[in-house]
């Protein structure tokens, strides 16, 4: 369908991007050629970061987003360099982690689930580690495609026609 919504990221002379309905993602090298153009060179490619919407944050060498398409999806995590799976977000059935937007701000990921579920969860390589979660009142039937927003220690939630702040300071 050659939708691309998400937004790339460029680290280190390194470009990842991403996109779903079967397409995937993955990084390519830029080169300056003796020329004066740009070469880029796939570094790695994968089908396990098909991100729809909810776009991808790079955190201490590592990629969390969302993995699907419309037939749904989950939280993932990846290694930048290789694109390895360090962990997915349907591993335990009692956290799991739906297809979602991902905002980051004071070392936490804000994650929205398309159903409007936000979770709070601890960037980590090693394990999936939420640490709060909670369901959005007055929540209409339609996806939830807006992203978090943190700013001066406020989040905020958009969902059609109502915007909700929230305190998340840190005190």
């Amino acid at each position: 369908m050659a939708i691309n919504c998400s937004t790339p990221i460029y680290h280190d002379g390194q470009v990842f991007a991403t996109s779903a309905y079967g397409a995937g993602g993955g990084v390519v090298k830029l080169n300056r050629e003796a020329n004066g153009g740009i070469k880029a060179e796939e570094v790695w490619f994968s089908r396990k970061m098909q991100n729809h919407h909810g776009s991808v944050i790079l955190h201490e060498g590592h990629l969390y987003g969302a993995n699907g398409g419309n037939e749904g999806g989950y939280l993932i995590c990846l290694d930048f360099n290789t694109g390895e799976v360090r962990w997915d977000g349907r591993e335990d059935p009692d956290r799991r982690a739906p297809k979602g937007s991902v905002a980051l701000a004071d070392g936490r990921l804000y994650y929205r689930t398309e159903r409007g579920t936000l979770l709070l969860i601890e960037p980590n390589p090693k394990e999936y580690l939420e640490r709060g979660r909670f369901e959005q009142p007055d929540r209409s039937r339609l996806p939830a495609w807006a992203h978090p927003v943190i700013a001066n220690g406020k989040l905020y939630i958009r969902d059609q026609d109502v915007l909700f702040c929230y305190n998340v300071k840190a005190r």
